[in-house]
């Protein structure tokens, strides 16, 4: 637990946006934060590519904000950091850093070829079975293998060019991350902190993993346990806690939830006397509601 707490990952903010580069990161942060964020990434080969897309992950502000206060992570102006690093690099460590990313290339087209040696070997073999069960099959008169009182003219078959497993040059290497070229020891600049949802913070306090939930009608998806091994029990909106709702959003959002198998779940930060402090636990004081449509 010690090198859980110890950890701090690295967001990057560009463009208005928080991005998680490293899939070591992203792993810690889904694993001991509960935290999944959404994959926007698409392969360099690929650039169209519409699912099952990659890294970098994308926080909503809130969860880069709530990784922030538990000190699990620190915050970057991606763009300023790279041109500060490339423009004070001296020769030895651009030299290091190109030398790097040589090795990976040379570590990926090693993979690539070992992957295509052993494609075409498996076509090697299970070509030579076909060849070998030739002998097996019974021949009619004219010296064609026959089964089931039909002709198999093999010789016409095998006289076809056998299919060869194409070869194609390595794709060029992206590297994911510039862990490299930037470390944890560079000169951090703070960026604007993003602001808090006392709701998340509640939710993520309880252990529960919260996604987008626009496709639901609300603001949160909300899993008791990781998405790969469970289906959301809410969709959950959050207030401000002086703020009203009109009754047709809650008979709406009710109804939806519950047409799609969901309580649906509103939730605010209950104001205190002494509230100001800078150090308050965001998830404290949140008081929740769930509203489910149990009939006519």
């Amino acid at each position: 637990m010690a090198a859980v707490s110890e950890r701090q990952i690295r967001i990057s903010q560009i463009g208005g946006r928080y991005l998680i580069f490293d899939l070591d990161d992203v792993v810690h942060i889904r694993r001991h934060h509960s935290t999944c964020a959404v994959f926007t990434g698409t392969m360099p080969q690929n650039p169209t590519q519409n699912i099952f897309l990659g890294l970098p992950i994308e926080l909503y502000a809130a969860e880069a904000r709530l990784l922030l206060d538990k000190k699990a992570a620190y915050l970057v102006d991606d763009t300023v950091e790279h041109l500060s690093q490339l423009t004070t690099m001296d020769s030895n460590a651009r030299r290091a850093y190109l030398t790097a990313l040589k090795a990976q290339r040379k570590t990926a087209q090693l993979m690539f070829d070992d992957a295509k040696a052993k494609a075409r070997a498996l076509h090697e073999h299970k070509r030579k079975g076909n060849m070998k069960n030739l002998s097996d099959v019974p021949l009619n008169d004219s010296g064609n293998a026959a089964v089931g009182g039909e002709d198999l003219h093999f010789e016409s078959q095998l006289a076809k060019p056998v299919p060869v497993v194409k070869t194609v040059p390595a794709p060029a290497v992206t590297p994911t991350t510039s862990n490299r070229l930037i470390t944890a020891q560079a000169s951090i600049i703070p960026p604007q902190t993003p602001m808090q949802d006392p709701l998340l913070a509640f939710l993520n306090s309880k252990a529960y993993y919260v996604t987008p939930g626009l496709r639901f009608g609300g603001d949160y998806s909300v899993y008791p346990g990781d998405p790969f091994r469970y289906h959301a029990h809410y969709m959950a909106n959050s207030y401000g806690w002086n703020q009203g709702i009109p009754m047709l959003d809650l008979v709406t959002s009710g109804r939806l939830g519950t047409a799609v198998k969901k309580a649906f779940m509103f939730g605010a930060k209950q104001p205190m006397p002494e509230e100001g402090d800078a150090e308050e636990d965001a998830a404290a004081n949140v008081r929740v509601f769930c509203i489910e449509w149990a009939g006519m």
